[in-house]
């Protein structure tokens, strides 16, 4: 059930004289993560083998066309990505986070079927942009990254942790791709010729990429939290039973908050850590103020605020940081 803060902890949080860290989502950002993680395995997985992969099409003898299809197949992915971005941002608005980012995990496991099943330079180039189409979920999660974490002094902890998990996605993806293509070559005892993974050397890897995907997709619909202001109050069956789940392994049942008997005007106090502006207070002052019983101008005391500065110290290292990395 959802606990009201004291007041000092709703002091702490309005004033940012102390940071509260046991308030830091650990559980839900723990589970994005999880959620993220499995797109830049799937995505870096192909690097390794894409130019063998090109190769065995046998649509050119020349290296350098070789090399020019490769490309073309690595960047479809991200060209249909970035075409769809902004389809899927407007499709998190209208049903939720949580839908969007189980679908594009859906579509890039769809995809990678597609991908490892390829007899041809065509259908390999639909799959990858078919999974980059279906998949929209880098704008989605960092806007439920922001949702999640409303208390300013957690912000870029937080923020810090997809670019983390992309990264450590990026160096598992290519050892999988690396390890797992072309099994019959590479493991002959333990891969037949004449067999399925003969006939289609580089299934293998995307077959264990999709088994990523899918325990991201379970993850994800039993363990996450819907983020959406006016979505997250509804009723959500997958969340219902992933704490079902864990109260049958933990031997203890979790008692879910009944929507029921918090109120909408409630419940956003709650979530995002403040105190209701009709809490009473156990300490000399009988009730804290309400925002809107104070002037519009208090804080200013007449003096302009000044416009907030956009490329500062950080932002400009973190720039040169890509730019150098680019």
């Amino acid at each position: 059930m959802f606990q009201r803060p004291s007041c000092l902890q709703g002091r702490r949080q309005r004033n940012g004289a102390g940071e509260d860290w046991s308030a830091f989502p650990v559980r839900q950002l723990f589970v994005l993560a999880l959620c993220r993680i499995c797109e830049p395995i799937a995505f870096m997985s192909i690097f390794p083998y894409v130019y063998r992969m090109v190769e065995s099409f046998h649509v050119t003898d020349n290296d350098g066309k070789i090399a020019l299809y490769a490309g073309m197949i690595t960047s479809s992915f991200t060209f249909a990505e970035f075409s769809a971005g902004m389809f899927w941002g407007r499709m998190s608005d209208r049903i939720g986070r949580k839908p969007v980012l189980i679908m594009g995990l859906v579509g890039t496991a769809i995809s990678m079927v597609v991908f490892g099943f390829a007899p041809n330079l065509a259908t390999a180039m639909i799959a990858r942009a078919l999974g980059g189409l279906l998949n929209g979920n880098i704008g989605v999660l960092q806007t439920t990254v922001a949702e999640i974490v409303t208390v300013k002094e957690h912000q870029p902890r937080a923020y810090s942790i997809m670019p983390f998990v992309w990264c450590l996605g990026s160096i598992i993806g290519p050892a999988l791709g690396g390890v797992l293509a072309q099994p019959c070559e590479n493991y002959p005892s333990f891969f037949a010729r004449n067999t399925l993974f003969d006939r289609f050397p580089f299934l293998l890897p995307n077959l264990v990429c999709i088994t990523v995907l899918v325990c991201g997709v379970v993850v994800g619909f039993l363990f996450l939290e819907e983020t959406h202001p006016e979505k997250k109050h509804r009723r959500d069956p997958g969340l219902e039973l992933g704490h079902w789940l864990v109260s049958q392994c933990c031997g203890s049942r979790v008692q879910l908050p009944d929507d029921s008997d918090v109120s909408a005007e409630e419940a956003k106090y709650f979530v995002y850590g403040d105190v209701p502006p009709d809490y009473e207070c156990a300490e000399s002052t009988p009730r804290m103020s309400s925002v809107a019983d104070r002037p519009a101008d208090a804080d200013l005391e007449g003096q302009k605020r000044p416009a907030p500065k956009a490329f500062t110290r950080q932002v400009i290292l973190t720039i040169v940081a890509y730019g150098i990395l680019a």
